[in-house]
C-alpha cells in the first residue's frame, strides 16, 4: 500500500503544548501534513470527513481535555467505519498507572508518552513505524 502520505493529528486542549508539540513533530521533517487541534470534536469531525480508504493517520492525543476528553474521543473513533490506517500515541500529563492501563484498551493505541513531547521519543517512533510511515 503506497496510498499518501501520513496526516498527523496533534489534539491538546492547552495553546502551548499545540504549538510546541507541532514544532517538535516538524522538526522530524517525516511529516507535510500536520494538523492541530485545540478541540477533539473538530478534530474527530476532520478525520471522519476523510474519504481515502488507504491513508494513514498518526494522531497525538490528549487525554484530560473539555468539551471532548482523549478516552471519549477514542471510544468514538473506534466505533465509526473508518477504512483508513489509524495509530494513536496518547500524550499527557498524567502520571497514572489506571491511565496506561486504560490506553492499552483501545486497539488504536501504540503508545503513552508523558508530556512534554521530546525528540528521541520521536526518533524512536519513527523507528518503530519504519516501512508504514513509508507507505509500504
Amino acid at each position: 500500500m503506497k496510498g499518501n502520505p501520513p496526516i498527523v493529528y496533534i489534539i491538546d486542549d492547552d495553546q502551548v503544548v499545540l504549538l510546541l508539540h507541532k514544532i517538535q513533530v516538524k522538526k522530524q521533517q517525516l511529516f507535510e501534513n500536520i494538523q492541530a487541534f485545540f478541540d477533539a470534536r473538530e478534530a474527530l469531525e476532520n478525520i471522519t470527513s476523510l474519504d481515502d480508504k488507504e491513508q494513514r493517520i498518526l494522531i497525538f492525543l490528549d487525554i484530560n481535555m473539555p468539551k471532548m476528553n482523549g478516552w471519549e474521543f477514542l471510544t468514538m473513533l473506534q466505533q465509526q467505519n473508518i477504512l483508513a490506517d489509524i495509530k494513536v500515541v496518547v500524550v499527557t500529563s498524567s502520571l497514572s498507572k489506571s491511565d496506561r492501563e486504560k490506553s492499552a484498551e483501545f486497539n488504536l493505541v501504540i503508545d503513552f508518552w508523558e508530556k512534554p513531547m521530546v525528540p528521541d521519543q520521536l526518533i524512536k517512533l519513527r523507528e518503530q513505524l519504519g516501512d508504514w510511515l513509508l507507505g509500504s
